[in-house]
Parts: structure tokens; C-alpha cells; sequence
């Protein structure tokens, strides 16, 4: 039986953007959609202001997750920080249904 944990990807962005790190954005947004769709990113959070993004991970080992981390388009560009979660709790998202009252 493989054993899952979750860890938390603290990444830190080139500040300023340059145009070479922008022209990576949208194979990184697409990789990470996928790695999404596939459970393997749980969450993914960015704040422009502090040139930080923060990552849920699903992995078996911070091996693991280093080597993904080290694949994305915009490894070269980045600083980055993981930790081993003991938990982590939070509320799904929805956007509520459309009523026709």
C-alpha cells in the first residue's frame, strides 16, 4: 500500500515579472490544471503583491514533490520551500446554483 502525504510548496517569484517569466505563465497554468484534474495538486494559491505561490501537494515523499516542483516551466525562475503537512483543513468552493425564482 503506498502511503500519500500532503505538503505545502512555499515558492517565492522573481519580482518584477520579466518577459521571459510571463512568457512561461501559460504552460505553467496548464500543467498545473492538469496535475490538478489528476489529484496531484490539491490547491494553488498566488499573491502578485508579495511575488509568492503557495502549493498543495499529494505526494509519497518531499523527493517527489521537489522533482514536480523542478519540472514546472518556471523552475529556473523560482525560489522554493517544502514542508510536510500534518494536516490540512479546509472548505470546498462552490459557487451556489442559479434560482429562477
Amino acid at each position: 500500500m503506498i502511503i500519500m502525504y500532503e505538503y505545502l510548496a512555499d515558492i517565492d517569484l522573481p519580482v518584477p515579472f520579466t518577459d521571459d517569466f510571463l512568457s512561461l505563465v501559460p504552460r505553467q497554468r496548464a500543467m498545473v490544471n492538469k496535475l490538478m484534474h489528476e489529484g496531484v495538486i490539491s490547491s494553488y494559491a498566488l499573491s502578485i503583491e508579495s511575488g509568492k505561490l503557495w502549493i498543495n501537494i499529494i505526494a509519497e515523499s518531499e523527493d517527489n514533490v521537489r522533482t514536480l516542483i523542478d519540472s514546472f516551466p518556471i523552475a529556473e525562475h523560482i525560489f522554493y520551500r517544502v514542508h510536510k503537512l500534518t494536516f490540512h483543513n479546509s472548505i470546498n468552493f462552490k459557487i451556489p446554483d442559479f434560482s429562477v425564482n
